[in-house]
């Protein structure tokens, strides 16, 4: 199965190649999806989650890891949430995601697999991201994660915002 990204590439998701792996087509990407299947009050991407993530860390692997923890969305479009995708169904999906960290972290030379501070600042910003954009009436979000304070957010950007700054910061850590 081949798509064709924004590059003109054609790529198949489920055998990505080192070539595959153009942080300008993952930012764009990033950029344009929204957290939480859409489901948020205001466009909150997923390309701002991952910088906001990133400014958790002071460990250069950590910050790598951090802004480029959602790089098989980042290279396919497809955020699946979690209750979704850890369906039997979705197995295969979730060996191509864990395929495409495993060249990611092979070709930058990051340790593999994703470290478990990523694993949980991801959970406990989850949290976050859902007390501040998403209906809280039906669902207690704590029973994740503990939150972080909800003024790390900041401001949602607009896509071309989060498009820009997620490059210069791919290009500022992993250059």
């Amino acid at each position: 199965m081949l798509i064709m990204n924004a590059s003109g590439r054609l790529i198949d998701p489920y055998n990505l190649q080192p070539e595959d792996i153009d942080p300008r087509i993952i930012a764009q990407t990033l950029s344009r999806i929204c957290r939480f299947w859409g489901q948020t009050s205001e466009f909150y991407s997923v390309a701002q989650h991952c910088l906001v993530m990133e400014k958790l860390f002071e460990d250069p692997i950590l910050k790598k890891w951090s802004l480029a923890h959602e790089i098989f969305e980042g290279l396919t479009g497809m955020d699946i949430p979690s209750p979704i995708k850890k369906r039997k169904e979705l197995e295969d999906f979730r060996k191509a995601e864990e395929k495409a960290l495993e060249l990611f972290a092979k070709l930058y030379n990051l340790p593999y697999p994703l470290p478990e501070e990523i694993k949980t600042a991801d959970k406990r910003l989850l949290v976050t991201e859902a007390l501040r954009f998403m209906n809280t009436t039906n669902y207690d979000w704590k029973q994740i994660a503990q939150p972080y304070p909800l003024k790390i957010i900041g401001k949602p950007l607009q896509p071309e915002e989060a498009r820009i700054e997620f490059l210069n910061r791919w290009f500022e850590i992993f250059e």
